[in-house]
């Protein structure tokens, strides 16, 4: 698929440099309409382009499809500037293309069917979005193709120059985008999980990558007669004795992590290590294992002592843990016996992993809650953090800043001083990394994973409370959302609403086709100027409905909570206005679609 895009200059407020030409009239209608930022469609009444227009526009497609030597597919970007060069039409040299708009009118039937024929006959994109999924199906396709399934790395590029990939698809990251269907598992359409779900995508990765770990230490196994691998060993490629799907792997790595993280470890996957005789130590680099952790029973009864101990200075947590190497102060008020005594906690677990410790001090320890897997220890901690949060605040919408402040006694003393906001950014960064079960227990406490989008509902509340009180959304710039104040919802006191509404027209914020389609529901003002114009056109029509003239006193101003005009009318200095519209047509400064309107109102 082509994909083109370009600069762009911002030109709705200056009129065109164009060549001149007789013929030409209809142009400036179409420089301050179509190639400006223009309302949406579905706010006018008449087709955003003639037919005209549409040709002109269908020209350029023409142009770009024809250089890049007509491909099955051609989707042109929301940026992308018209060349100034032949075959391009000379009249749009310079000027953004309206892809969105040329996609919005098609959406709404009010292209013409000739036109729309000679776009589909050179594979123009019509709905970005589905075009993308489309080779999104191929690429996952080709690849259960050539490797036998859809394990696919998050890094995965299609490689450029492969013969076994389509042109079309090389240097597509099909990893990232695997990675952002199971991020956004739950906001998949039903008809396109399904798909996936029949081609036997993998949703849980982390789970996926266990089996072919498993089945690449099994093979090494079997090869070598051991697993004792060396630090630097990958899996060899093009290697009968080794499955395909684990050619490359980084094996040596994947031990590596393997024991650097065993305290982290579920149980289940401890077991099937256990179980094929894991090394999780190594005596020396590159060499034999270790033996297994292994301590006397009077020091496991010692240990026993100093974490007891250890748990009285910390009454007001619910568990115990020391330092991966612990030294017992010499201080009180430790007793004397225990000063300066080293406890070996990773060890210590390790021997527990290892079925080593006996079972009674493995029972006076869980009494007394022994963090036995810090990992996930860690992951409670976290849990309970969100959970105090939420108490105290009523959602989990945690600011990328937030300290739990000290010394409150609201929280936990251990969650003093912990970096919060930090760890909520971890958790929706890092979502494909967590377990279903994690990921089950974040949402049923109503974790937000994507905080833009609960920006997204405030900024929408704050958009329908402007139009309820204002009866318009035409919001100036400036406007912020006035606080304590009882006519708007507590939750949008001081939002910069201007702020938001001029980074949604400017592009700065780029809306969602569902979010655009709840903007234009709403009456979002795409285009301030032309809704002015728009707004004082009505107010003459009014006027001139209920007077039967157009000879409006200077002085006039429509009158405040009449129902005979529409309430975004109300106190607009009408004879103003009129005094102002007839100077300025005066001096021909509107085009000639404006001026029609004028003249049908009777005002020149």
């Amino acid at each position: 698929m082509l994909r083109l895009g370009g600069a762009w200059r911002e030109s709705w407020r200056q009129p065109l440099r164009v060549v001149p030409r007789e013929s030409s009239g209809w142009l400036a209608p179409f420089t301050s309409r179509v190639l400006s930022t223009p309302a949406p469609p579905s706010q006018s009444k008449k087709p955003l382009f003639s037919l005209e227009k549409q040709r002109l526009l269908l020209q350029v497609v023409e142009g770009v499809h024809n250089e890049a030597g007509r491909p099955n597919a051609t989707s042109i970007k929301a940026l992308f500037q018209v060349p100034a060069r032949k075959p391009f039409p000379e009249e749009l040299h310079g000027m953004r293309f309206p892809v969105t708009s040329l996609r919005h009118e098609k959406r709404l039937g009010r292209l013409d069917p000739d036109i729309v024929a000679k776009f589909d006959a050179m594979g123009f994109v019509w709905d970005v979005g589905e075009s993308q999924w489309n080779e999104t199906k191929v690429a996952l396709t080709k690849y259960k193709e050539i490797f036998g399934n859809l394990l696919v790395h998050v890094h995965y590029a299609v490689p450029s120059g492969n013969s076994q990939w389509p042109r079309e698809l090389w240097t597509k990251r099909l990893g990232s985008v695997v990675n952002h269907l199971r991020v956004s598992k739950a906001r998949v359409p039903p008809a396109r999980k399904k798909w996936l779900d029949e081609m036997g995508f993998v949703w849980d990765a982390t789970e996926a990558n266990w089996h072919v770990n498993l089945l690449a230490l099994e093979t090494y196994q079997k090869v070598h007669g051991n697993l004792t691998v060396a630090k630097a060993y990958v899996v060899p490629t093009e290697d009968p004795q080794w499955p395909k799907e684990v050619w490359g792997l980084k094996l040596g790595n994947l031990v590596r992590t393997l024991r650097n993280r065993a305290s982290g470890l579920s149980p289940h996957k401890l077991d099937a290590l256990n179980a094929m005789g894991f090394v999780w130590k190594m005596r020396e680099r590159g060499a034999g294992p270790s033996p297994p952790a292994q301590f006397s029973l009077e020091k496991q009864h010692q240990i026993v002592e100093i974490l007891k101990f250890q748990r009285t200075l910390q009454p007001h947590t619910k568990f115990v843990t020391v330092p991966n190497r612990f030294i017992v102060p010499s201080e009180a008020p430790w007793p004397r016996h225990l000063q300066g005594r080293v406890v070996q906690t990773s060890k210590f677990r390790r021997a527990y992993i290892e079925g080593g410790l006996d079972p009674m001090v493995v029972n006076d320890l869980d009494g007394i809650g022994f963090v036995w897997n810090n990992h996930s220890h860690q992951w409670a901690v976290k849990i309970e953090a969100l959970a105090t949060y939420k108490a105290l605040h009523g959602d989990l919408l945690v600011g990328g800043d937030f300290l739990v402040p000290d010394h409150d006694s609201r929280w936990p003393v251990y969650l003093w001083g912990k970096k919060l906001g930090a760890v909520v950014f971890d958790l929706r960064s890092g979502r494909h990394k967590l377990s279903p079960d994690q990921r089950d227990e974040l949402d049923a406490m109503g974790f937000v994973w994507d905080a833009m989008a609960d920006q997204w509902q405030l900024n929408l509340l704050g958009l329908q409370a402007f139009k309820a009180l204002h009866g318009h959304l035409n919001i100036p710039r400036a406007f912020v959302v006035p606080a304590h104040d009882a006519t708007w919802p507590e939750d949008v006191w001081a939002l910069p609403l201007g702020n938001v509404v001029s980074a949604i027209r400017s592009g700065r914020t780029k809306p969602s086709l569902e979010r655009l389609q709840a903007l234009d529901k709403l009456g979002f003002v795409w285009h301030p100027l032309d809704d002015l114009w728009n707004r004082k056109m009505d107010a003459l029509e009014t006027y001139r409905r209920l007077h039967g003239h157009i000879k409006i006193p200077n002085a006039y101003v429509v009158p405040d909570r009449d129902a005979a005009w529409a309430p975004e009318l109300w106190n607009m200095k009408l004879g103003l206005v009129l005094q102002k519209i007839r100077l300025a047509s005066r001096q021909d400064r509107y085009p000639p679609h404006r001026v029609d309107q004028l003249r049908a109102l009777g005002i020149v």
